[in-house]
């Protein structure tokens, strides 16, 4: 705000000067130059680009430090792919609706038009999946990666919604076809104790529930209801929106929109009703097709949750499972496990983490190179941050932990504390020049410091130094 002032005070007399030979049109020109100048001012920062004070970049940092740390525990390899691809590669799939998100690159300079060829990734699975076509023979499989990068979709900026954003993937890939259903258990879990460990470090008083579904389940009761591969797929798109739209507007647009009613209309609302956090209550599921690849669904359901559980159980991790038929996730891309994670106190703000199984992850770029299964998930960092920025204190604008206050004639006493302070591992700084103190605790105040080192003339003398708590008010002595 302080900053906003001084710039409309600089702007102020910019124009004054600029006007000081037309005293009659003053005001009309002041006012419209002023006008513009707001305009361009509030247009410095491109729309749909975020980015964050240091009180709120601290926040992220120690995030992705969470994320990371527990991506690292459960053994995912880190790896960093480049923010272009080629064309091709980014359109290799679904190329049509995909490349009306993709930003394209151009050249400013002369020779350098082989850039219209390349866009910016709009996720971290294309990337990951030319990633391991170009290193397989160097890559040990079941490979397990993780990924925290930006992307960039070139949809319309709104609120809640991004032009550039981050993405916090884990995946584990093989080659064939092998089930590993245990990978299924370990990434919901390993995804489940990030999530908590987020929580608990930022003090949000909540928890969260995974959501688990097959897409093995979903697709084949949809093909039951419906043969027409279109009209089964407006039905998974209606039931994504479930939650969105409440029951009521969910049965009457299966009735009037899509032409559903009567046993069909009840088979569908019965089976998105089944929600359930018991296992056993699977067998109640069972009943409803006698189809082979809706029976195998559930029993890789069975499994993966049995497996999460013992996993849970030894972990002592305290995340909520519930099995959700209402989990659909893109009926073209997941063909297994489906998962999708919500806070308990604020299910209103949708899905903070998402993912599921897949067969085909390399096909689809190279039809004729090996192809790879695997499952993975990620965490959608920019919806966490934005609940943590609505009920978390910003006051804190640096890492460092201590303030050392400077005295006249105490450069030599500051280098000692700095030397100590850093041989403890602490973050620190120090103050430049020796201001008044009531600026140098106004300072520490701002910014947010917990803690000031006080050492001036009388602590040498007694051979001490004061330590200051920001919050309480508290000091504590120690020996210099």
């Amino acid at each position: 705000m302080l900053i906003i002032q001084r710039e409309k005070k600089l702007t102020n007399l910019i124009v004054r000067l600029f006007l000081i030979d037309f005293p009659a049109q003053i005001n009309t020109l002041e006012f419209s130059f002023l006008s513009s100048l707001s305009i361009i001012m509030a247009e410095l920062r491109p729309s749909g680009f975020p980015e964050y004070s240091p009180a709120q970049q601290l926040i992220f940092d120690q995030i992705t430090e969470i994320i990371t740390h527990n991506y690292k525990q459960f053994g995912y390899t880190h790896i960093h792919t480049p923010a272009v691809e080629k064309n091709t590669t980014l359109l290799a799939k679904n190329g049509e609706e995909t490349g009306k998100q993709i930003f394209g690159l151009y050249g400013m300079s002369q020779g350098a038009s082989d850039l219209k060829d390349y866009g910016l990734h709009f996720d971290l699975t294309v990337p990951f999946a030319r990633y391991t076509l170009d290193r397989e023979h160097a890559l040990t499989f079941p490979f397990k990666r993780y990924q925290i990068q930006p992307v960039w979709r070139g949809e319309r900026a709104q609120k809640g919604r991004f032009r550039e954003f981050f993405q916090c993937d884990i995946d584990v890939i093989w080659k064939g076809e092998k089930d590993y259903l245990y990978y299924d258990a370990e990434i919901i879990a390993t995804l489940g104790q990030t999530l908590t460990n987020i929580i608990q470090s930022t003090n949000l008083n909540d928890n969260i529930t995974f959501h688990i579904n097959n897409k093995k389940i979903v697709k084949s009761f949809l093909a039951e209801i419906s043969e027409n591969p279109e009209q089964a797929q407006a039905i998974s798109n209606l039931i994504d929106k479930f939650d969105k739209i409440g029951a009521e507007k969910f049965e009457s647009s299966l009735i009037e929109d899509l032409n559903i009613s009567g046993e069909n209309k009840d088979k569908i609302l019965t089976f998105i009703s089944f929600c359930t956090p018991e296992l056993e209550k699977l067998n109640e599921l069972k009943k409803l097709s006698s189809n082979e690849t809706f029976q195998q669904g559930i029993n890789e359901l069975e499994t993966v949750l049995s497996l999460l559980d013992q996993i849970k159980s030894t972990l002592n991790l305290s995340f909520n499972t519930t099995i959700d038929m209402k989990i659909i996730r893109g009926l073209d891309y997941y063909t297994g496990t489906i998962f999708e994670a919500t806070f308990d106190q604020m299910p209103t703000l949708g899905s903070i983490c998402g993912g599921g199984r897949y067969a085909n992850l390399t096909g689809y770029i190279d039809a004729k190179r090996q192809d790879y299964c695997g499952v993975g998930g990620s965490i959608g960092i920019s919806r966490i941050l934005s609940r943590i920025f609505d009920e978390t204190d910003l006051k804190q604008q640096t890492i460092a932990d201590y303030l050392i206050l400077n005295f006249e004639n105490s450069f030599e006493t500051g280098l000692s504390l700095i030397s100590h302070l850093k041989s403890q591992g602490h973050n620190f700084e120090y103050y430049p020049y020796p201001d008044k103190l009531g600026k140098q605790f106004a300072y520490a105040d701002k910014k947010g410091i917990p803690f000031v080192i006080i050492c001036g003339e009388g602590e040498k003398e007694q051979g001490i130094y004061k330590i200051k708590d920001m919050k309480t008010g508290e000091e504590t002595i120690h020996k210099l």
